[in-house]
């Protein structure tokens, strides 16, 4: 596999070697590695796509994705005042759309309020309030002023549970502290109510930072490990009635156990937080009445009819967002509160989610 992913790129980079705008392609290319880190992830996988190698292959891929639009530019016919018109509007229509996806739509945060009924819940907990929030990103696109916003959402919604399934960093493991931070303005009712599991981002980008900035903001971190809920509205680490709230470790940088963190557990509804959501394609073995997920940022761009060109999962568009009858049990996709690749989102604004819990058959209503 690493001698044809030399050659690959080894003809890649002669062919892009060979353009006359090799200057305005890397230029670009640098930009623009959107699409040749999804096509190398998607083909060779995300870890390989991160290696030097990797990335060396993405950029290469993208610069032959673009060669055609660019040698077009460069050697195509002179452009006439139609064309030249036509041109210029798009331009800026895509400058405008642009402009809106990241100075407003990205900062335009939703609350999705949902009636969550599990079987087996004890009469006690029916009212609980749980808030989901996933992907913060801190970094330098998402700067707390930005996050703000969503947490007095959170916090407007009078939870009695906060629960954050990872992605609070982006680039660099320093941005813990601003993450940290926020976490910190968050105000379950409950005591020590905020509770966490690590994303892909957090691992790639300084997990160390994390492990100890997040308890010092009073989060409590369920990496493959669970509380139950009791039915007094404390936490502890076993009973045999209550509502449990587990959290898995990351699928693409970790290593979560789904049947080995569950499976001793007493039989009672369960609330499981996996960061990637593709987790509920490969994994099962132990009762879940839901799972709760981020990581896909519905796609953060929705098109007419094309839907979302891209997201970061192996089963197309079934996790984009929202509910989801996975192969085993249910799971509900968060589109997220930040930004990732690109920091814009259009037709797809962030996300803040309430679910009120009730007793009756497994169900969710919108409120």
């Amino acid at each position: 596999m690493r001698g044809r992913v030399w050659g690959l790129t080894f003809v890649g980079l002669l062919i892009c070697l060979s353009h006359p705008r090799i200057v305005e392609i890397k230029a670009i290319g640098v930009l623009l590695n959107g699409p040749g880190m999804m096509l190398v992830g998607s083909l060779l996988g995300t870890s390989f796509a991160r290696t030097v190698l990797g990335r060396v292959l993405c950029w290469l891929v993208t610069l032959i994705l673009l060669e055609p639009l660019l040698r077009w530019i460069s050697l195509g016919p002179k452009p006439g005042r139609r064309a030249i018109l036509l041109g210029g509007s798009a331009a800026l229509g895509g400058v405008a759309l642009g402009g809106y996806g990241g100075l407003v739509e990205r900062k335009h945060f939703v609350l999705e309020r949902f009636a969550l009924s599990l079987p087996d819940l004890p009469p006690e907990l029916e009212g609980v309030r749980v808030v989901l929030m996933a992907d913060w990103h801190c970094g330098p696109v998402c700067r707390p002023d930005d996050l703000l916003p969503a947490i007095r959402l959170a916090n407007s919604c009078k939870p009695d549970v906060i629960l954050v399934p990872g992605d609070f960093i982006s680039r660099s493991g320093d941005y813990f502290h601003e993450a940290a931070e926020l976490a910190s303005l968050l105000r379950p009712r409950l005591p020590q109510g905020v509770l966490i599991s690590w994303g892909n981002h957090d691992y790639w980008h300084g997990l160390e930072t994390g492990l100890a900035e997040m308890p010092r903001a009073g989060c409590q971190i369920l990496c493959n490990r669970s509380l139950l809920l009791t039915p007094r509205l404390e936490f502890s680490e076993s009973g045999s009635s209550g509502l449990w709230l587990c959290g898995l470790d990351d699928l693409w940088a970790g290593q979560p156990d789904l049947a080995g963190t569950l499976g001793q557990l007493s039989d009672c509804p369960r609330l499981v937080m996996s960061h990637n959501p593709d987790l509920a394609e490969e994994q099962s073995g132990a009762r879940v009445d839901l799972m709760v997920s981020g990581h896909t940022h519905g796609g953060q761009i929705r098109l007419p009819t094309l839907g979302t060109p891209v997201l970061p999962s192996r089963y197309g568009q079934k996790y984009a967002s929202g509910w989801v009858e996975a192969p085993h049990y249910p799971v509900y996709v968060t589109r997220g509160v930040g930004t990732s690749s690109l920091p814009i989102r259009l037709g797809v604004p962030p996300e803040v989610t309430l679910f009120v819990l009730r007793r009756g058959p497994r169900g969710l209503l919108r409120a």
